[in-house]
């Protein structure tokens, strides 16, 4: 019998795999554009001008608030991808292929700890979830450092709660430090949900003192990696870290970018789990979060840490999802178990709990499907294809185009080593420029029918002049 199951668990496992698998690429197919600038211009760029030797960087770079090491990972891709045949918009599809795909790592890790709170049903319930959740499924497939870092504090959580379970801490306890730790590297603000483990593991020294030793150390190993990557690009070691810090927290930077108030995070997860999803899905929360305390407790201060920076993206919170999902599926398998015990007895107790957790999964997903279908999926898609087009016009000299540089597709969407800039009528004169792209109906578009320029494409609301030198 426990073979038998263990066997239906495998098929399972990879039914629920494939299907998050397909469900992942369905939405990267589907999502064209960008999800948010520093997609191209804080990874795609700069790993692209690394390759091909031409490109922007913004002013990031010149200060420098980021490390290279995701750059340089998504770079060892691109570097592939060229390889193989791929360039220039394919370098940045196939690197948001890969994030998307990476994403579903977070499967394996929430069955695992849905699995340590709430046996069977829990881990199921959190594995399903977490492969399949749509809000979670959009913000994968983009090159940017949520995806990565939430797989990574992820299964560092996995390894820290499991770890606690055992008399020998000290394996587990290496694992969480270095999985946590470049999940800091990765997205600095990450480091949030680095607190509550640390803090676990002093207050348990006395009785696991090699478990702190060894979390510490593992954590050590990161920072290793941050200062030598530092060092090689920066200088010298911890730059970015140091950097970072001072200008969002220090001299609250952060709010350049846009202020948004404290609850906008709580705002956003309303809409994207529609009303009466948000109230059924943090009701459950609640309910779990007794049995899940260490959990909660760091999504809790993860999720007041971000709501507190005065520059909010819904994107921030994809790693706290997980955290969500684990208090989501233990009342999940609580409720199914007192229901079997005390309603229907008379009934397998597999069977009620299977209809009734695939009930309040299908509520869930249904809420959120609808939520998240209210998202932008095609965001600058159309101005994407118009640089792909100008870019492969054998008299490209230069390229204006209505908007901001750093809201465009870079020098990787174009492809062409050429002057790349928006649209400044005090640079009509410049020979050079002699491909515009330009929002139809707005005063530049005028300007350039005026003077007789030839329209050669549409992409939606934008079109592509030739001006004849």
């Amino acid at each position: 019998m426990g073979e038998m199951n263990n066997k239906k668990n495998i098929i399972f496992f990879w039914l629920v795999a494939i299907s998050g698998l397909l469900l992942h690429v369905v939405f990267w197919v589907f999502k064209t554009g960008m999800h948010y600038p520093d997609e191209i211009f804080q990874y795609i760029e700069p790993a692209f001008i690394r390759i091909k030797g031409f490109g922007w960087l913004p002013w990031e770079f010149d200060r420098g608030v980021r490390n290279w090491t995701l750059i340089a990972f998504y770079g060892g891709w691109m570097k592939l991808f060229s390889f193989l045949g791929a360039d220039g918009e394919w370098l940045h599809r196939l690197i948001g292929l890969h994030n998307t795909i990476l994403a579903l790592a977070i499967f394996p890790a929430c069955l695992r700890l849905g699995r340590l709170y709430g046996g069977e049903v829990g881990a199921w319930t959190a594995g399903i979830i977490s492969a399949l959740l749509p809000p979670i499924v959009f913000f994968t497939p983009h090159p940017l450092s949520e995806v990565p870092s939430m797989v990574l504090t992820t299964w560092g959580i996995v390894f820290w709660l499991e770890g606690r379970r055992f008399s020998n801490e000290t394996k587990p306890a290496f694992k969480a430090g270095v999985l946590l730790g470049l999940g800091v590297v990765v997205r600095f603000f990450s480091a949030v949900l680095l607190i509550v483990p640390f803090i676990d593991y002093l207050i348990r020294i006395r009785q696991t003192k090699k478990g702190f030793i060894w979390f510490v150390t593992g954590g050590m190993v990161a920072i290793a990696v941050l200062g030598i990557s530092d060092w090689l690009t920066w200088g010298k070691p911890f730059h970015s870290a140091i950097e970072y810090f001072r200008y969002n927290i220090l001299e609250w930077g952060n709010a350049e970018h846009g202020v948004s108030p404290w609850w906008q995070y709580i705002t956003w997860l309303w809409e994207r789990l529609d009303r009466w999803g948000f109230v059924f899905f943090f009701a459950f929360i609640f309910l779990g979060m007794w049995k899940t305390k260490l959990i909660f407790a760091t999504f809790l201060f993860g999720f007041i840490s971000l709501s507190l920076i005065s520059h909010k993206e819904e994107r921030f919170i994809l790693g706290l999802w997980p955290l969500m999902i684990i208090p989501f599926a233990t009342s999940v398998s609580l409720i199914t178990k007192f229901l079997s015990e005390k309603f229907f007895k008379s009934l397998r107790p597999n069977f009620t709990k299977t209809v009734v957790s695939v009930l309040f999964n299908s509520i869930l997903f249904v809420s959120s499907a609808i939520g998240t279908s209210k998202l932008e999926w095609h965001w600058l898609g159309n101005l994407f294809e118009a640089q792909k087009f100008v870019g492969k016009q054998s008299d490209l000299s230069g390229c204006m185009f209505s908007g901001r540089v750093h809201l465009s597709g870079g020098a990787s969407y174009l492809n062409r080593n050429v002057p790349l800039d928006s649209y400044q009528a005090s640079l009509n004169h410049n020979p050079l420029f002699n491909y515009y792209i330009l929002q139809e109906n707005s005063s530049e578009a005028n300007l350039a029918r005026a003077k007789k320029w030839k329209e050669i494409a549409r992409f939606s609301n934008l079109i592509v002049f030739k001006r004849e030198k």
